[in-house]
């Protein structure tokens, strides 16, 4: 059975003792795991990789039926699961589970997968999708976090930390806890030691190298890149920048086709867009095509997933498809 994330909360009254959660959303599946889960549990918490079961599928079995001295429930999570624990989590789907909540954490599953399959067809089991956060929905969550905690920020400074996250929660979950951390004894803080804080310095370079490319400045590019010494390391970072300015584009486009006018679409745009930023992202909306849009998402997510598989790969790639993008 499938269900959205914010709807879980109603289904864990019913008597589904198995959940899966897949996708790229680590931060929003471990805010759930502690919210909804682990919040005033007395019981234990066990986690396993999904090697271990296929390792020893007798001691996950043991773990599952056997009833503890100390307590009565016990939540089993599983991480990095795939397809490969199907026939054990079917078998033991199939049979009778007292006061244990049994938690499926994975990654990104096609529709073919056949775990997610059963999931999501099966009644009594709960199939959770976790997908990638928005600039906009993190800004939300940052901007109600600052507010809960009396921290006086700008509108500028919150998307200043949205965009270093990339569009990940667990990523601004940190970035949060380290400003509130440092506001400690004061409630205020300004650009400058925010930019020290998330380490935004370096990083800067990355999004106005995308910004560039974008806007197709083949020469501010070529510079960037020669001016700079990215490394290996790099190359997650910069397909994440690649991503996270393309998402926006995409919606800024679409907002476009609703309103007509640019000026309008870019002052109405939510996370506000930084003044400084308005004449390169107005430039961006007047070369690209929605469908262009949607073909360099498809390879920069084809870059990403070669990169996963192979982190030795050259960034060569990565910078082939920036200088041919702003070059074409």
């Amino acid at each position: 059975m499938i269900i959205k994330s914010f709807e879980l909360k109603k289904d864990l009254k019913n008597k589904s003792n198995f959940f899966l959660f897949y996708g790229e959303n680590e931060g929003q599946k471990e805010e759930i795991i502690k919210n909804l889960f682990l919040e005033n549990f007395d019981g234990e918490n066990i986690i396993f990789e999904e090697k271990q079961i296929l390792e020893n599928k007798e001691m996950f079995f043991e773990t599952c039926f056997n009833e503890s001295l100390f307590t009565s429930e016990k939540i089993i999570q599983v991480q990095r699961v795939t397809s490969k624990i199907f026939d054990i989590i079917k078998e033991l789907s199939e049979r009778e589970i007292n006061n244990k909540k049994i938690i499926l954490n994975s990654g990104l599953l096609e529709k073919k997968s056949k775990i997610r399959q059963l999931f999501e067809k099966e009644k009594n089991l709960i199939c959770v999708p976790f997908y990638q956060d928005n600039d906009y929905s993190l800004y939300k969550i940052a901007n109600e976090f600052f507010k809960k905690n009396s921290i006086s920020i700008s509108t500028e400074n919150i998307n200043l930390i949205v965009e270093k996250c990339s569009g990940d929660r667990k990523n601004l979950q940190n970035e949060m806890n380290k400003i509130l951390n440092y506001c400690f004894e004061k409630n205020k803080i300004t650009r400058n030691e925010i930019l020290k804080l998330v380490n935004l310095y370096e990083e800067e370079n990355y999004f106005d190298l995308i910004d560039n490319c974008l806007s197709k400045n083949h020469i501010k590019v070529c510079k960037i890149i020669n001016s700079n010494n990215f490394n290996k390391t790099d190359n997650i970072i910069l397909i994440r920048s690649f991503l996270a300015r393309l998402k926006r584009l995409m919606e800024l486009k679409k907002l476009q086709t609703k309103l007509g006018d640019i000026n309008q679409t870019i002052n109405s745009f939510k996370p506000p867009i930084f003044w400084k930023d308005k004449k390169i992202v107005e430039k961006q909306i007047e070369i690209w095509t929605i469908n262009g849009i949607y073909k360099l998402i498809d390879e920069v997510n084809n870059l990403e997933i070669y990169f996963k598989k192979n982190s030795n790969l050259s960034n060569n790639l990565v910078f082939d498809l920036i200088l041919n993008t702003s070059s074409n």
